[in-house]
């Protein structure tokens, strides 16, 4: 049985890390990066993977994602699943990311959250160009912004063979 539970970011690590001891939890980030609400996804009473969100009105600031691969014991889809929750959680606000793989190849990572519907390192947008300036200066070209998506943007972006 799959389950969120919003906690602080303490009990989000401490519960990661004891879940996961082989794969420790480690938020390194600027002062400008903080994440103020955190959301862990548990499956079988197993914490499988945490995420975190900022809400600042007018866009939100997501970052802190970890969660198990595909390939581990109650892997696959967690990090998915977070990210949906967030979605919502958030609402139709333009939402940014620092894309940091620590598990996947980078590249892959980047196609990942695009395909998810995250604009990479996009030129036009409506969030502060200062705030912009920083991930552009952490991440290089791998962040993003999140806009409202529909489910049918982010289910068939790039698949319409099945009309044919």
């Amino acid at each position: 049985m799959e389950r969120f539970e919003e906690v602080s970011e303490g009990q989000a690590i401490e519960r990661w890390n004891a879940d996961n001891p082989n794969d420790p939890f480690e938020r390194n980030v600027p002062s400008w990066y903080k994440i103020n609400n955190w959301v862990l996804r548990i499956v079988e009473d197993t914490v499988v993977g945490m995420a975190g969100w900022t809400d600042y009105q007018e866009f939100a600031v997501m970052g802190g994602l970890k969660a198990r691969g595909r390939n581990e014991p109650l892997g696959g889809n967690n990090a998915a699943a977070l990210l949906e929750y967030r979605r919502e959680k958030i609402g139709t606000k333009p939402k940014i990311a620092g894309l940091r793989s620590s598990k996947m190849p980078q590249q892959k990572w980047v196609q990942w959250n695009k395909d998810k519907g995250f604009e990479i390192n996009p030129t036009e947008h409506d969030l502060p160009l200062g705030l912009i300036d920083k991930f552009k200066s952490r991440y290089g070209e791998d962040w993003g912004i999140l806009k409202a998506t529909t489910w049918w943007s982010v289910l068939h972006k790039n698949d319409y063979e099945w009309l044919q």
